[in-house]
């Protein structure tokens, strides 16, 4: 599956004092269905509580941000007890998926491997926005997992091996805050 055969579009970014929220849509133009890995897991004082599908992790650069629906790698320094593993959505050839995230401000690193200090950040500082969100073509050998609801969505998980080694990234470019910041 070819890059181009997948289009990432930001249709809105929108804020309060509160939150940034970002609608966007993934169009598979492909022959093939595709997994989007955009079930992030919710996390609560007891541990694992479910699937968090306006999530994002937030990681702060520099002077900008990149929010990401996607499998981070554990770092090769980094022993974990079980990785952290987004649950999958299914896009059939030809469709289009429309998502929404929102993360709160002021932006706050968040991400699922601590490996520096965590930095918060005001929106107004932030130079330049990204949004990267992955997706795993389907090859006939992609092993899904269970079945959740969230949000009226239906999610899967898959393991983390096929996951990290076949997901591709879609990168929106800079987005403009100008309508957003306070």
């Amino acid at each position: 599956m070819a890059q181009a055969d997948v289009e990432l579009k930001v249709e809105s970014v929108s804020g309060g004092p509160e939150s940034l929220g970002i609608t966007y849509a993934v169009h598979n133009r492909s022959s093939r269905a595709l997994f989007l890995l955009d079930g992030l897991p919710e996390w609560g004082p007891s541990g694992y509580v479910g699937i968090a599908p306006e999530r994002a992790y937030v990681d702060l650069s520099g002077d900008g941000a990149v929010l990401l629906r996607a499998l981070v790698p554990v770092p090769a320094d980094l022993d974990v007890e079980a990785p952290e593993v987004p649950a999958v959505s299914r896009v059939e050839p030809g469709a289009t998926a429309s998502r929404r995230l929102v993360v709160p401000l002021p932006l706050r690193t968040s991400m699922p491997y601590a490996t520096s200090p965590e930095v918060t950040r005001p929106l107004s500082a932030v130079r330049e926005l990204r949004l990267r969100v992955a997706y795993l073509p389907d090859t006939g050998e992609v092993r899904l997992h269970g079945e959740a609801q969230a949000q009226g969505q239906s999610y899967r998980t898959l393991e983390y091996g096929q996951a990290v080694s076949g997901q591709q990234l879609l990168d929106s470019g800079p987005l403009s805050l100008d309508g957003v910041r306070k």
